[in-house]
C-alpha cells in the first residue's frame, strides 16, 4: 500500500494514473486500428491474386482443341556451300517434279513424271545449278508396253539427244490391257545422252509426245523422273 506525504502527492500520482490509463488505451486502440486497416490490405492482396490466378493458361479456350501460337525468335539459316544435296559429290540431279518447270500438260502418271491423255506434246526446262565443266547427262524413264513415246534433250536449245522410249514389254499391243500392271508393267531405263560442257545456269530442256499405237482409249505418254549431270573433269 502506497502512503502519500500530502494530499497534493496523492491528487498528482492520481492524475498520472489516469493519464497512464488513458495514454495506454488510446496507444492500444491506434494500433488495433492500424492492425485492422493492414488485415484489410492483406485481404485485399489475396482476393486479387485468387481473380488473377491461372493466367497461364489463358491462351487455351475449353474444349476448343486450339492452342494459341507462339512467338519464336527468329533464326539464321545457313547456306549450303554445295548449292543443293542435289549437287554433292561431282553429281548433280534434277528431278522432273520438283526441279523442272513444264509446260500444263503435264502430270503424275504411275509415280512419273507424265503428259496427260490426248493433250499432245509437252516440254520442261531447268537452270543447271551445277558448277561448270563437263558432264555425262542421263535421263531415268518409265517405258510402257502399249508405246514408243518420242522425246528430246536439250541445252540451251540445241538438242544432245533425241529419239524413242523402248517398249516394257515384248508383248506390246498384245498385252491385255485390263491386266497390264502384273503382266507387262512399267519399267525404268536409262537413257545416256552422252558428255556434254555446261556453265552455271545453263538451261535444260526436255520435250516429249504420247502416242497411241495400240488403240485410242490408252497409250504411252512419256514418263520420266529425273536428268542426273556426274562431272568427268
Amino acid at each position: 500500500m502506497v502512503v502519500y506525504s500530502s494530499i497534493l502527492d496523492w491528487a498528482v500520482a492520481r492524475r498520472i494514473n489516469r493519464d497512464s490509463i488513458h495514454f495506454l488505451i488510446t496507444g492500444g486502440a491506434l494500433i488495433m486500428r492500424t492492425t485492422y486497416f493492414f488485415m484489410a490490405l492483406l485481404a485485399v492482396g489475396l482476393v486479387l491474386t485468387s481473380c488473377d490466378g491461372g493466367s497461364d493458361d489463358s491462351s487455351s479456350t475449353g474444349g476448343s482443341g486450339e492452342v494459341a501460337a507462339t512467338t519464336t525468335a527468329p533464326t539464321t539459316q545457313t547456306t549450303d556451300t554445295t548449292t543443293s544435296s542435289k549437287t554433292a559429290s561431282g553429281k548433280v540431279t534434277l528431278d522432273a517434279f520438283d526441279d523442272f518447270s513444264c509446260s500444263g500438260n503435264w502430270t503424275d502418271r504411275d509415280g512419273a513424271l507424265g503428259l496427260k491423255p490426248y493433250s499432245g506434246s509437252g516440254s520442261c526446262s531447268a537452270s543447271f545449278p551445277g558448277p561448270s565443266g563437263r558432264y555425262r547427262i542421263s535421263i531415268k524413264v518409265q517405258t510402257e508396253y502399249d508405246g514408243r513415246s518420242p522425246y528430246r534433250v536439250s541445252i540451251n536449245g540445241q538438242t544432245i539427244k533425241e529419239g524413242e522410249y523402248s517398249l516394257s514389254s515384248s508383248l506390246h499391243c498384245d498385252c491385255p490391257h485390263d491386266d497390264w500392271r502384273s503382266v507387262c508393267p512399267d519399267r525404268s531405263a536409262t537413257i545416256d545422252c552422252g558428255t556434254h560442257s555446261l556453265n552455271t545456269g545453263d538451261n535444260i530442256g526436255f520435250w516429249g509426245d504420247d502416242v497411241y499405237p495400240c488403240g485410242d482409249d490408252h497409250g504411252a505418254y512419256a514418263k520420266w523422273h529425273y536428268m542426273t549431270f556426274t562431272l568427268v573433269n
